[in-house]
């Protein structure tokens, strides 16, 4: 090869280098290393460089008829070299070489990153998820090829194809580079760095996939949704970690994960604790142990999702029950029968007996419930809860007009400018007034009735002479019917039990067919 053939070839290669230099900083290193490894080789010091750099002595000259050193002081006699410009010696004026040397250390440009990697919605988490996958794979398959290739194996037949392969894959996913398999990449000298990054990708995924599922109500999983951020911080802290040990870029999606989490954390008031600064390490080797407790809230997130689902199926069925209740009061009995047991299941399994939910689908149809019917505890709970909501709740401000019904009239003859003892539950605004109003009674006395409460204080209101009956609501008094019968049998006053509501029609009926003759002889 000629010398022009040579310097061409050479001049390709050092091209080629320059490029690749610029875009890969471990390159640059080893560039670097090379320069000073071939220092030593040549065996030329600090010192010897700058004094081969330094000018040699310069020959005298004839000045006046005599010899004169350059280096030395002009003669004082001599007039021309007085009058002449400063001497400066010429080893000040020559740049010293520093070719082969390593250069002084230069402050670093400040790193500016693409705008889209700071502005991760959670719109991008399903890619951010494929992504890590794919980049999962990738790592692995640069693991294998690198002990394929110390093995000699054929690149045609085992090797190619796989390449061709999982880049095709990359393609596939927006925005996916394989950094991992690209010619620039990464080559450590242990292949099992790259299947740790692989398990920190895969880490990540995992973590995103649970941060998904329940993103989209984190209000109802509060507690699942935060501890989703802290292992996905952490995960994504050791993914970092684990690139830096192979001396690997900055991975695009490590970054969109930590300015999510930021903005997130930021928008939710939500504090994570750690793995969100740089001087907060974490020890990448431990990702199995990550993986573990990632799965751990994937299962227990699944078995929330499993309720959610089974408590909505129970739901449907509590609608189509009270919508079969309110159409057909024929058939009431039967579908509370079935009714009953659903809210009772419901209430086991973790739903609160204040749900609005399952009090809104109640509260219309509640005063139907037959009386001889038994009610568990846990249902019993939700119609404690409705009476208080009743209680609260304000009464509409128009009410229907409707003629009343034959009893209530024949009540309010019985009970005009009288007054009723009502024993249980929650005073409810609208029940009273309706009651009050429609019997033309003097007062109601409503006595709200709680857990453990003494009945003592009952006794004054039921002995007062304008008081001509008591109504006990059995279904929300926490006392006995045997407790207020003697009260009322020592003074001669009547009991009728409310085995429903408060509904105007239900206490005219119970009064009429419980204590109608006694109110009337009297």
């Amino acid at each position: 090869m000629d010398s022009e053939k040579l310097t061409s070839a050479l001049n390709g290669v050092i091209h080629r280098l320059v490029l690749l230099a610029a875009e890969d900083a471990q390159l640059r290193t080893e560039l670097r290393a090379l320069a000073e490894a071939v220092l030593e080789i040549t065996g030329i010091s600090d010192q010897q460089a700058a004094a081969e750099a330094a000018v040699q002595e310069p020959p005298a000259v004839e000045v006046a008829g005599e010899l004169v050193s350059l280096t030395e002081e002009p003669v004082a006699e001599t007039t021309a070299l007085q009058e002449a410009e400063p001497f400066v010696p010429l080893a000040e004026v020559l740049q010293k070489l520093t070719l082969g040397q390593p250069r002084p250390a230069v402050e670093p440009a400040p790193v500016s990153y693409p705008s889209h990697w700071l502005k991760s919605t959670t719109a991008d988490l399903s890619v951010i998820e494929a992504r890590c996958r794919l980049k999962a794979e990738g790592a692995r398959w640069a693991a294998t090829r690198r002990r394929l290739i110390m093995k000699h194996a054929s690149f045609s037949t085992e090797i190619d194809p796989r390449d061709r392969a999982i880049i095709s894959k990359a393609k596939a996913v927006p925005d996916c580079f394989l950094w991992m398999c690209h010619p620039s990449g990464p080559s450590p000298s242990d292949p099992k760095s790259l299947e740790d990054v692989a398990g920190c990708f895969d880490a990540v995924a995992d973590i995103l996939l649970v941060v998904k599922q329940i993103e989209g109500d984190p209000d109802l999983h509060r507690v699942e949704f935060e501890h989703s951020l802290d292992l996905l911080a952490e995960a994504q802290c050791v993914l970092r970690a684990s690139i830096d040990i192979i001396h690997g870029p900055t991975d695009t999606d490590q970054m969109q994960v930590f300015n999510w989490l930021k903005a997130t954390a930021s928008e939710r008031q939500i504090f994570i604790q750690r793995y969100m600064r740089i001087d907060d390490p974490v020890d990448p080797s431990q990702f199995a142990d990550l993986e573990s407790r990632i799965e751990a809230l994937d299962t227990k997130v699944q078995e929330i999702r499993g309720r959610d689902k089974q408590r909505k199926k129970l739901m449907g069925k509590v609608r189509h029950k009270t919508a079969s209740i309110s159409g057909d009061s024929d058939g009431a009995q039967e579908q509370w029968r079935s009714l009953i047991p659903i809210v009772e299941e419901l209430v086991s399994d973790g739903l609160p007996p204040s749900n609005p939910e399952l009090r809104d689908l109640l509260v219309p149809v509640i005063d139907s419930l037959p009386e001889d019917l038994d009610v568990p505890a846990g249902f019993q709970l939700v119609l404690r809860e409705i009476d208080q909501f009743m209680a609260t709740y304000p009464p509409p401000e128009t009410k229907p007009v409707a003629p009343p019904t034959q009893q209530v009239q024949d009540v309010a003859k019985l009970l005009k400018n009288k007054s009723l003892v009502m024993i249980g539950g929650d005073r409810r605004g609208g029940a009273y007034q309706a009651i009050k109003d429609a019997f033309g009674l003097k007062e109601l006395i409503w006595i709200e009735t709680r857990e453990h409460q003494s009945i003592d204080g009952f006794e004054t209101y039921v002995a007062r002479p304008d008081v001509a009956a008591v109504l006990l609501a059995i279904r929300w008094a926490s006392h006995s019917y045997g407790e207020v019968r003697e009260f009322c049998d020592q003074h001669g006053k009547p009991l009728v039990r409310l085995p429903g509501g408060y509904g105007l029609n239900q206490v005219a009926a119970q009064i009429m067919g419980q204590c109608s003759g006694r109110l009337a002889g009297t």
